[in-house]
């Protein structure tokens, strides 16, 4: 929340739920008074965690919606009418080697999420590199895709402040995946995003999930050995096989439990993959039949 008076701007809206909402009018008069309200909401991408309330918030409580312009186009088939996405999701899990049965669930594994989004217009559309007055601050739009295509950041250049959203995480790494509505090679952009927030050498990270941190560099460095490893661990999977990607999936994480889960982990097998291919670790072989993969 960044007041300016009583108007209050706000950087992601969390999901729409009673209780979220509840807390979010709380702490608006906390910040601004009893007489405070939304004038701008950016939302830094359209996963439910961030994007879930722009409706309400736009609808009834007279926001401004700012979201990146990659962003937009995923909306509608994502929590307005999801059969056609379903039924495109189902070929990719076929594609690269989930079982019938299993894709059959997976395929669905989304559709609880849209009951907690309501969709909203959008006011103001951003391609990155916009400075935006949001409460008393001017704050860059730092475009950083991979965790999603139009994945944003907001850097105060006089405080040195980043307004990380998930692509800087103080624990852990978001999910990248490769998936019928992320970018080409979404691994590789996640990874050249972390490079350039480096460069901007904040003092201070403000993630979406976890506390506030100050080794924004360090931490980069954590997050590009990390996936290095991970691609040291699927070149040991692969040991001179073809396979799928699902057969990698398992191989990293085994048979998780809840089918969400199953399906997060094939996407982040895939964007590994599709970076060591790019990168001619790996030979990307398709057919009629699927994707297979094997060492290059």
């Amino acid at each position: 929340l960044l007041p300016d008076g009583a108007d209050v701007d706000l950087i992601d809206c969390g999901m729409n739920a009673p209780e979220s909402l509840d807390l979010l009018r709380t702490a608006m008069r906390r910040v601004a008074g009893e007489r405070a309200t939304i004038r701008r909401l950016l939302v830094t991408h359209i996963h439910p965690d961030h994007y879930g309330a722009a409706g309400v918030l736009t609808h009834d409580w007279g926001a401004q919606l700012y979201l990146h312009r990659l962003e937009i186009p995923l909306v509608h088939p994502r929590y307005l009418e999801l059969d056609a996405l379903v039924a495109e999701v189902h070929r990719y899990l076929l594609a690269n080697g989930v079982p019938e049965s299993d894709a059959e669930v997976m395929q669905n594994a989304s559709r609880s999420f849209a009951k907690s989004v309501t969709a909203a217009p959008v006011a103001i559309p951003l391609d990155g590199a916009e400075t935006l007055e949001l409460g008393a601050r001017r704050l860059r739009v730092e475009w950083t895709p991979g965790h999603s295509p139009g994945h944003v950041c907001l850097f105060d250049t006089q405080d040195r402040l980043l307004f990380a959203g998930d692509e800087l995480l103080p624990e852990d790494t978001p999910n990248i995946g490769l998936h019928p509505q992320s970018t080409p090679n979404p691994l590789a952009d996640f990874l050249d995003s972390l490079r350039r927030l480096a460069q901007l050498a904040p003092a201070l990270v403000l993630p979406s999930h976890g506390r506030p941190f100050s080794h924004a560099a360090e931490r980069v460095e954590e997050l590009l050995e990390f996936h290095e490893r991970r691609k040291r661990k699927i070149l040991e999977i692969l040991d001179g096989r073809t396979v799928t990607a699902w057969e990698v999936a398992l191989g990293l994480w085994g048979h998780r439990e809840h089918h969400w889960e199953q399906r997060l982990a094939l996407q982040e097998a895939l964007a590994h993959l599709q970076t060591m291919a790019e990168q001619d670790q790996l030979l990307k072989l398709v057919s009629a039949e699927g994707v297979r993969w094997r060492r290059a």
